[in-house]
């Protein structure tokens, strides 16, 4: 719309028909011209929903996740990989930091340490065969109790 010139009067209520929930409240309570152009529109709509932002996740952030006491580590790694994602421009070797640091086993902490991974996808190898190995043993170690 704004390549065809649309006016600004046009652009706001034209956009309320992308609005919903308390956005739309937000737009329907709003005083007549009380918004001159749609540049003031756009900034008083960030303005009055900053507080609902969520945080970016930082390296951070990640440095600050630990693995739970009764959590598995394919648990564990699971929900890091999550938060990973939403840290942008995050570099190899924080990851594998953070990992190391909040995984609780030292086994598995010489486990990467020795794979010495340079990338993120060498780390991820490393844990996956990891926690294979660890759930192999798991499941034998379990049927030599049964039996």
């Amino acid at each position: 719309m704004l390549l065809h010139g649309a006016s600004d009067g046009f652009l706001c209520r034209a956009l309320l028909t992308t609005l919903t929930g308390a956005a739309r409240d937000w737009y329907s309570r709003l005083k007549s011209n009380s918004i001159d152009t749609f540049e003031e529109f756009g900034e008083d709509l960030v303005r009055h929903f900053m507080s609902s932002r969520r945080p970016r996740k930082t390296a951070a952030s990640l440095m600050a996740m630990r693995q739970g006491d009764d959590e598995p580590l394919k648990a564990f790694v699971g929900r890091f990989n999550r938060e990973a994602l939403q840290v942008q421009n995050l570099e190899p070797s924080a990851t594998t930091n953070a990992i190391l640091a909040g995984a609780k086993s030292n086994e598995f902490r010489r486990a990467v340490t020795r794979r010495n991974p340079l990338f993120l996808a060498d780390l991820m190898a490393g844990v996956e065969e990891y926690i294979s190995v660890e759930e192999t043993l798991a499941a034998l170690n379990s049927n030599q109790r049964r039996a």
